[in-house]
Formats: structure tokens, sequence, C-alpha cells
């Protein structure tokens, strides 16, 4: 007897279910693959961020408890690439690795050297009375100009180490900086890698909050050139060693009366190295 043979096979129903299937299983898995990633980076950032902490304040051991300042310019070397923080303190880096954030893709002059993505502290403020002067360095990472108190920061002069910032993650320019059309640049360029509150290149606005400039009420919802690009937030460095992550409006305080016109209005906040409350 010859027995037959039935031929089976999926039929278009079937295949239609399958393809279902792993369309919902993609559109599940897909986001959480996408968060997965993120949070890998944010945590290769804040180690990124912790390791340059440290190596400032190896830095700052072998210097009689002195931070490095962004550049001391004389005559002989002027402002060039050989007189920021960075080039400082490379010895204890040992590599440019560590200066550029997972999700950083910026680019810059090849002049300006390898890319960067941790600025310095380096805030400027002045006294609301007698009058609208005093100017005089809060931050820690100094900038050295000649015509403000221009001291570099110690490290056990800073009363509350661990609430105030070191560095802080930055990819952009503000669309008013003078260096807006080269954007930021690399790691031998004495500019952007200090962020300046009134003498730097974004004309005041570089702090969160500070988008109506120093003068005006505080801005809420403004993340000023600080990276927001981890659920909202950011990493951060202190000057006593410890890298976090949090909101960049968090580390101003948005009660004030002014974005950080004046010391006395506390506005500055984890900014101000010099406050003691």
């Amino acid at each position: 007897m010859i027995r037959s043979c039935k031929k089976t096979a999926f039929t278009l129903i079937e295949l239609l279910v399958v393809i279902a299937i792993i369309a919902i299983l993609a559109a599940i898995l897909f986001p959480v693959f996408a968060q997965a990633k993120a949070a890998a980076k944010k945590t290769a950032s804040l180690s990124n961020i912790k390791q340059l902490v440290l190596a400032s304040l190896m830095y700052n051991n072998d210097y009689d408890d002195t931070f490095v300042a962004q550049g001391e310019p004389t005559a002989a070397n002027s402002w060039g690439w050989q007189m920021t923080w960075i080039m400082h303190t490379l010895p204890y880096m040992k590599n440019y690795g560590i200066l550029l954030d997972p999700s950083d893709s910026h680019t810059g002059p090849s002049w300006s050297g390898p890319m960067y993505s941790y600025v310095a502290n380096g805030v400027l403020a002045g006294q609301c009375t007698p009058s609208w002067g005093g100017w005089k360095m809060v931050g820690v990472i100094n900038a050295s100009r000649n015509w403000f108190e221009a001291a570099p920061r110690s490290g056990t002069g800073i009363p509350l180490p661990a609430e105030s910032i070191i560095f802080a993650t930055r990819f952009k320019m503000h669309p008013t900086s003078w260096m807006y059309a080269e954007g930021i640049r690399g790691a031998f360029d004495p500019w952007a890698s200090v962020l300046m509150q009134a003498d730097g290149v974004d004309n005041a606005v570089s702090l969160p909050g500070t988008s109506n400039g120093m003068w005006s009420a505080p801005t809420p919802n403004y993340d000023g050139v600080i990276a927001n690009n981890y659920a909202g937030k950011s990493n951060f460095a202190l000057a006593d060693g410890h890298a976090k992550t949090f909101k960049p409006t968090q580390t101003v305080n948005m009660s004030a009366t002014n974005a950080g016109g004046c010391r006395e209005d506390n506005f500055l906040k984890m900014w101000d190295a010099t406050r003691d409350q």
C-alpha cells in the first residue's frame, strides 16, 4: 500500500501573528535598550568626571593646597594652549579620554586639540552694595585675569567642599557667544574650558537660570550651557572629590532676586566656593 504524505507549512495568518508578536516585543524592548545604553553612557561620564576631580585634587596636594588656575599668562606665553587647566593637570590624567563624555560628538578646529566635555567652575561675581563693583572669582578653577581678585583657590579655603562645584558637563556654546560661529573648541583653547559668568564667552547667560542675564530674576527652566541629556540631568564633580548627577537648576538658588549679579543674593549657590552657609 502506498501511503500519501501531506505537506505541512505555516499559514498566512500564523505568519502574520508571529510578525505581530515580534513587532510588539521590539516596541517594548527597543526603548529599554535605549535607556540601558543611555544609563551606561551616564555611568561612564560620571566615572570620567570623577577621575578628573581626583586628578585635580592630586595637583592640589602637590602644589601646596592650591587648585590649578585656568592660565597664568606672561609676556612670554600670552594665552597659548599650554595655559589651560587641562594641560596643567594632564600628567595626573595620563590621557585625554576622560575629558570626553560618551554622549558628546561635537567637533572643533584641529588646532584647538582634543575635544573635551567638562568645564571648570571659574565664576565671577560682584557685590550688590555699595555699588555693582568688587568683582572677584568665587569659583574653584580661577581664570587668572589681572583686573579682578585672582588668587588661586585654596582647597582648605573652601568652606563647603561637598557642595561646591569644581567641574560641570558642557557640550555647547550659547548662541550669543562670540565663539558660537566655531562652537566650543578643544583642550588647547584657553577660553571656553572655564565657565565664566561675567567675563566669559557666553555673555552672562552661561549658568542655569540666567537666560535674561545676571541682573534679572532667575528663569527656573533654563539650564544654561550645562548639558542635560541624561533624563534632564547632568554630571557634576564637587570640590571634596565626589561626583553626582542632578538637574542643572538644582545648582543655583531660584528664589534669589537676581541671577548671580551680586554675591549677597546667593543665587550662585553651588558655583560659589566662598560661601559658608
